[in-house]
Order: structure tokens, then sequence, then C-alpha cells
């Protein structure tokens, strides 16, 4: 890796930051470019953005990624955005153009290429049943609406936010959409007309806590795939596993907009190839991760 003037500066932002393998991932793909960058992890707690962003035009970076808390927060202070992304208040990364900071959001892109990879055009027809309307959900549904799901139902534990993602998937996409409470009697009902889950929610990946209930899972039809945004694995993949269903972790959400990643900050198109180094890169990434969890239980 280069450090030297000409060295172009990248945060990853988020809070909390110590289960992430964005970092690594990112900086992987950009020596696999040849890229004279570098991406740096920063702890910034929510509400703590302002203060960052003027530490980045002070700096001169290159511009940032985001995580958890931020991705919804950000939109206040872009100057330019892509209308899905702000449709569905969901921005993932940021670059810093002639003063302005230009947004885009490359979640919903990320998943709906991972899902496909792994169903084919086995996408199509298929009722989408999103669990959480937090920031990736509404552009994880609208990507996999644009790959031909029939209908959608969102549930939430704020209903308004499931409601607002519903109505928007149908006013741009023309696809059915319904919203519930998410409870384990909502999730119970609407199981077995499930083809395709998509866990949104932070819940059932380590140190964020757990979904209210799985028994859901078994009243899944057993063609009905189950696809998760954490990674490597959660509790939601591990029941669905044990039902027999096809599962699909948040690796491939993370890996396949890496080739967008580098176009939208770089102007760099990388062949498909590239997918093999990050997948790679994401295995190692996710093993460190694993080793300090370790030391830090001992």
């Amino acid at each position: 890796m280069k450090y030297n003037v000409d060295t172009r500066l990248v945060f990853q932002v988020g809070d909390p930051m110590d289960q992430g393998c964005a970092t690594f991932l990112h900086n992987a793909m950009y020596s696999y470019a040849n890229l004279n960058a570098v991406c740096v992890t920063a702890v910034i707690p929510k509400g703590g953005l302002p203060p960052f962003i003027e530490a980045v035009r002070t700096l001169g970076a290159d511009g940032f990624d985001l995580t958890m808390p931020h991705k919804t927060d950000i939109l206040a202070y872009l100057d330019e955005c892509d209308e899905a992304s702000r449709a569905f208040r969901c921005v993932n990364h940021v670059k810093l153009r002639g003063g302005r900071l230009i947004g885009t959001g490359l979640d919903g892109a990320g998943m709906g290429m991972s899902v496909e990879a792994k169903l084919g055009a086995d996408v199509k027809g298929r009722h989408l049943l999103l669990i959480g309307a937090g920031a990736v959900a509404g552009p994880i549904a609208a990507d996999l609406c644009m790959r031909g799901v029939s209908r959608v139902t969102i549930v939430n534990r704020t209903v308004e936010k499931a409601k607002y993602i519903a109505e928007t998937l149908g006013r741009l996409y023309g696809v059915p959409c319904e919203y519930a409470p998410l409870c384990a009697e909502a999730l119970n009902e609407l199981a077995p007309q499930a083809d395709l889950v998509v866990q949104c929610t932070s819940l059932g990946g380590g140190s964020w806590g757990s979904l209210e209930s799985l028994d859901f899972v078994t009243r899944l039809p057993k063609h009905c795939a189950a696809a998760d945004v954490l990674y490597p694995d959660t509790e939601f993949l591990q029941k669905a596993r044990q039902a027999g269903l096809q599962t699909i972790d948040g690796r491939g959400m993370l890996f396949y907009q890496q080739l967008a990643m580098i176009d939208f900050r770089f102007g760099v198109k990388l062949p498909p190839a590239a997918l093999l180094e990050a997948e790679e890169a994401v295995e190692l990434a996710v093993a460190m991760r694993e080793l300090r969890n370790r030391r830090l239980r001992a």
C-alpha cells in the first residue's frame, strides 16, 4: 500500500465498528485496482457527523463510507444525491468533489446482485417479506422490485417506517406492497405466503440483541430463500438452514457492491474477476474479527 502526498484518504464511519469488516475489504479492493488510496476506520457516534464532515474538508479527504447509524442522517449534509437513495433515505458512500458532498446508496444493488446470483431468474414473481425498515431496507426492496419480485410485505417495530417504504415502492415500481408490525404474531401469519425473506435489522448477529421469536421460520415454505444483511452467520440464518431453506448471508451484499463503489469513487470499472478478490478479502476479515473476539473473551 502506498503512502505519500498523493494518497487519497477515505474513512469508514459508524458506531459501533468493532465487528465490521468493510475497512479491510475496501483497502483490498484499492490494492487490486492499483489505486493510491487508503481507507481508515472512524468511530463516530450518532449526532457526530457535523464535526466529522468539517474534519474531512479540512484534511482534504476523498470522502467516506457509512454504516449504522449514519446512513439516513447524512442526507441533511449532502449537496447532491440520486433520487432512489434520497427517497429511501439511505446513503453509504460519499465523495467530496469541488467542495461538494455527493452521496449514493449501494446496499440495495449489493443485496439484489447477491440474491440473484444465488437464485438466478427465480427472483422473478416472488413475494418478498422484508424484516425491518431501517436504512438498508428500502434500497434492498427497490432493487429486488426492479429484478422482478411481484409483491412486498414489510414488518417493522415502528409501523410508520414500514408504511413509508411500502407507499414509496408502490409509487415508484407499481408493485403491490403491504406492511405490518414486527411481532411474532404477524410474522407467523405472513410466513406461509413468503417466497423470499430478507432480514434487514441489526438483530441476531452478535451484540445487538435478538428477534423476539424465530418460530415463524418453521412456517416458511420449503422453496423460500432466506437472506440476511449481517454476516457471516446469524440466528435467523441458522434457523433457516435447520428448516432446510436456501440461505444468503450479508457477505454477498458487501462484496458485490464493491464494483459499483470503485466506479463511483474513483471512476474505475473493475472486471467481474474482482469479485473473487472481494470474497477472499471478506473471508480474511471475518477470520481476523473472530480471532479478535476470541482474544477479548479469553
